[in-house]
């Protein structure tokens, strides 16, 4: 996160802080509070909520994952799968092999099979 946009979110930060500040002030005098008392609670509402945004900025920062600078992005489409769904060519023989119930037959992507085949395939998926 740039410099700028820290103090950004710090202003904000300060600018929710004093706004809740005054609702609690209002809410306070409202009630008839003393002096003494609506001065307490300004400055701890003031308090929790500024500690709170604040940390929470901190917490953000040291969590987030940093946006590399230096090297382009690829903007091709898919360029985030690393997978082939469907292609028989990278899975194993145990894969080929193993057929489990409810699961998608690879046979599909050549086309609908014969009634037969839909027969089986609603048998293997209990649906007698």
């Amino acid at each position: 996160m740039s410099d700028q946009n820290r103090e950004q979110y710090q202003v904000w930060a300060m600018r929710l802080s004093i706004g809740t500040t005054l609702i609690v002030v209002l809410l306070s005098w409202f009630n008839e509070l003393g002096l003494l008392n609506i001065i307490i609670r300004a400055g701890v509402s003031f308090g929790v909520i500024y500690v709170l945004m604040i940390g929470s900025l901190n917490l953000f920062e040291r969590t987030a994952p940093q946006k590399p600078q230096d090297t382009e992005l690829d903007t091709s489409r898919g360029s985030n799968i690393d997978f082939s769904v469907g292609d028989d060519e990278f899975s194993t023989p145990q894969e080929k092999d193993a057929e489990f119930p409810g699961q998608i037959d690879r046979d599909l992507s050549s086309g609908l099979p014969d009634s037969e085949r839909q027969a089986e395939i609603v048998r293997r998926m209990g649906w007698q």
